[in-house]
């Protein structure tokens, strides 16, 4: 029994403290609560002004029609990538029928544009800088006509 009773005393102890600090709220001074109350008063006032009460709700209005504008042009762009997804099928669907070597010659371009695009976004983040480009003027026909 003589062997615990240290045990018992640290565990006594400890639960002591801990009651005593979950015990006692933080106490904030008076300054601080008083300045805030202040701060919160001439916030609601300010917000009672006609100006400001007009100014808020033009800027809840702007902010419906940003929401709105946004999900307008989140369908827009939906549509418009599977319009571009629809011709691009169809044209390399003409082109392999009409002339099957130039659909090849069409794809091979195409590839060795992706690989040097993918190239170049390596470049730009291994390097952090903006990668220029050294293309010729036969390249930027073939950029048009890829977008």
């Amino acid at each position: 029994m003589h062997k615990s009773l240290p045990l018992l005393s640290n565990l006594l102890l400890i639960g002591i403290i801990t009651t005593s600090l979950n015990a006692k709220p933080m106490e904030t001074p008076k300054a601080v609560d008083t300045e805030h109350e202040r701060l919160v008063e001439a916030k609601k006032r300010v917000n009672e002004i006609p100006e400001v009460l007009s100014a808020q709700q033009q800027a809840k209005s702007d902010h419906a029609q940003l929401v709105k504008v946004s999900a307008e042009y989140k369908q827009a762009r939906t549509k418009s990538s599977n319009s571009d997804d629809a011709y691009r099928k169809i044209f390399d669907e003409q082109l392999s029928k009409l002339d099957p070597e130039a659909a090849k010659i069409s794809a091979k371009e195409r590839q060795a544009f992706r690989d040097k695009m993918v190239k170049a976004r390596e470049s730009k983040k291994s390097d952090g800088k903006k990668v220029g480009s050294s293309e010729s003027p036969d390249d930027d026909d073939h950029i048009e006509e890829e977008s």
